[in-house]
């Protein structure tokens, strides 16, 4: 079951342009269990399975993945399903 609060717990952020102009925000689901630590590589992971294997493939021209901040540094950016950064 997905968490409620899952914008103020989640570790990463995924922000995604799609072709048609639109734009959503992703959060990562950084636990492989309700009471498992925090992990961020998990929850990377996860976000960059989703874009390029996931239903979201072939649908968006850039993706970029943020820390979970107010001021998040950039952790990687894609375009048109290739690793930029």
């Amino acid at each position: 079951m997905m968490p409620t609060n899952l914008p103020q717990i989640a570790l990463t952020k995924c922000v995604v342009y799609f072709y048609d102009g639109s734009s959503r925000t992703f959060y990562s689901l950084d636990r492989s269990h309700r009471n498992s630590k925090l992990n961020k590589a998990l929850g990377m992971q996860r976000l960059e399975k989703m874009l390029l294997q996931g239903k979201l493939k072939g649908t968006w021209e850039t993706a970029i993945i943020y820390e979970n901040r107010v001021k998040g540094v950039e952790l990687a950016k894609f375009k048109n399903g290739v690793r930029v950064l």
